[in-house]
């Protein structure tokens, strides 16, 4: 009997194990149509935050705009463009465009009427081959980034040559951007050797140029974008590091911001603004869409991304160029569309 009984419990054991198995099985069928359904909606949601995840950061928080206007066309005419790069307007409402293969600057009201040109193709004074960027002082003449003819060319608020800084002197390989702050300080981004220079207004040269390659903080794999904010500090688009570089007023390094948009597609030719808040603007060529990060904050914090408007419509095809008026409408360059968006402020 004590055998029997012995046995009994075993088969029970592994009948138990088996009922047990099943039974799980069954109850697990039937909690599909139930929690199963919570649980695939709770995996895709977490899915989706995490695509939409900055890396580091805040997930992203998209930032619905109005355009006011879209102007320009593709051509050789006046009022058209063909390939429109850098963009500034100056103090007394104009809106200058770096026409690159029209080899000229484009001038628009600031309603999108058109204002006339500046320049022609050629290597003589008051002509381009590829100008890239564009910028104004406070006493609205006008700097142009020469690329192919390696110099900076500056002109009075009428379009007349006043000046150029180039050549061995100024140790340019190709300069395509150039940007003046509000203390009369010329900055030039010259891309082929991935270094920033600085002059006066007059064209002297102030220290050093700046930076080499590299990914340190101070080094750069590429330069465009320059823009400054209230406190005299230098933003640098670095696009081959994917990231902006914060610099002092005397070019010391002091910080970067990781643009998600860049890593994820790199951006042709990184062109950042900073508008009166101290916000920056970061344009994302490659994922058509604009970063904007709060400068005034300590870690440069992420404030959201410009890409649909209010009806979720994309407002931009391939955006490159930026500046903002002050106001604060903004402006952005559509290479392909050889056009001119001009958006309300974001911010109120």
């Amino acid at each position: 009997m004590a055998k029997k009984k012995a046995k009994k419990p075993v088969k029970s054991k592994k009948v138990s194990k088996k009922n047990k198995g099943k039974k799980v099985k069954k109850h697990g069928k039937k909690k599909k149509g139930g929690f199963g359904g919570l649980i695939i909606a709770v995996v895709i949601i977490l899915a989706v935050i995490v695509v939409a995840k900055l890396k580091g950061g805040d997930p992203v928080k998209y930032i619905k705009a109005e355009k006011i206007i879209e102007f320009g066309s593709a051509g050789e005419k006046t009022g058209q463009m063909n390939g429109p790069r850098g963009l500034a307007v100056s103090k007394d409402g104009v809106l200058y465009v770096a026409d690159l293969q029209n080899n000229r600057v484009d001038k628009f009201k600031l309603n999108g009427e058109s204002a006339g040109v500046v320049g022609e193709k050629g290597e003589k004074k008051g002509q381009f081959k590829e100008p890239s960027g564009v910028a104004v002082d406070k006493d609205n003449n006008l700097y142009v980034a020469d690329a192919w003819n390696g110099r900076i060319q500056k002109f009075d608020s009428k379009g007349r040559f006043v000046l150029e800084v180039g050549g061995e002197k100024a140790g340019f390989y190709s300069p395509r951007n150039v940007a003046v702050n509000d203390y009369g300080m010329v900055h030039v981004a010259d891309t082929g050797t991935s270094r920033i220079h600085r002059f006066d207004t007059d064209g002297n040269r102030i220290g050093k140029p700046f930076g080499e390659r590299g990914k340190a903080l101070g080094n750069f794999q590429e330069v465009f974008g320059l823009a400054f904010d209230s406190k005299k500090r230098v933003y640098v688009g670095d696009p081959g590091n994917m990231r902006v570089a914060v610099l002092s007023g005397d070019l010391k390094p002091e910080a970067s911001i990781k643009v998600k948009g860049w890593e994820t597609a790199k951006p042709m030719w990184p062109m950042i603004a900073v508008d009166s808040r101290d916000y920056l603007y970061a344009v994302s060529s490659g994922t058509q869409e604009i970063w904007v990060y709060d400068t005034k904050n300590p870690k440069f914090k992420y404030v959201g991304t410009i890409k649909t408007d209010s009806k979720g419509k994309n407002l931009f095809g391939n955006p490159l160029g930026i500046a903002i008026d002050a106001q604060d409408n903004i402006y952005i360059s559509e290479v392909t569309k050889n056009t001119i968006i001009k958006i309300r402020p974001v911010f109120e």
